[in-house]
């Protein structure tokens, strides 16, 4: 096993290629491919670089076209700002489509393997182009809340069949001869 895993690593160096770009690759189709399953689409899109963002942005922003605004990284400068706004736009309608914040879609721009597969694997649900089937208010998809409701919890108490009632013994108070007085206004000797 270890023998495929080198030769899998000197394979890639010598191709230009680094196994860390082929883990992120793999895991970016995998989830990718299970985001697309979840949409009711087919995860074969998945493999095919141009046409998988073809159809991310028809299924997440109901313009399939959106993609190719993202050819402006090529001019320079003015270009880049313009492509990093274009990639934000389309990351925020498919964090939208699948029910999740508009704040994740940085995760998508800067992590995007790992929340591909965040989406994909998870407990995301599609709601359609720029979330529009869900229902939920903007503040209920922003948070995640766990009710923490303070409940009081009344100990039980155990009942037992034939169980013996037990007397409750109280101490008698003492008598005035086992106590001692000291009288603190006289002068000791």
């Amino acid at each position: 096993m270890f023998d495929n895993l080198i030769a899998f690593a000197q394979e890639s160096q010598n191709t230009g290629t680094s196994s860390f770009e082929t883990i992120c690759w793999v895991a970016s189709v995998v989830g990718m491919w299970k985001m697309f399953e979840k949409a009711g689409e087919p995860g074969w899109p998945s493999l095919i670089p141009l046409y998988r963002s073809y159809k991310l942005c028809e299924l997440t922003m109901g313009n399939p076209w959106y993609w190719l605004r993202l050819f402006v990284f090529c001019i320079p400068v003015v270009g880049w700002i313009a492509g990093f706004y274009f990639m934000y736009q389309m990351y925020r309608a498919v964090a939208l489509a699948y029910g999740k914040p508009e704040t994740y879609a940085w995760g998508l721009m800067f992590l995007t393997p790992i929340f591909y597969c965040l989406l994909g694997f998870g407990d995301a649900s599609f709601y359609g182009p720029m979330g529009a089937g869900d229902t939920r208010t903007t503040q209920a998809r922003q948070s995640r809340t766990v009710n923490f409701d303070v409940v009081k919890n009344e100990p039980e108490q155990k009942t037992y069949q034939n169980q013996p009632e037990v007397e409750e013994i109280k101490p008698e108070p003492a008598a005035k001869e086992d106590t001692v007085e000291f009288n603190f206004d006289e002068p000791v000797e």
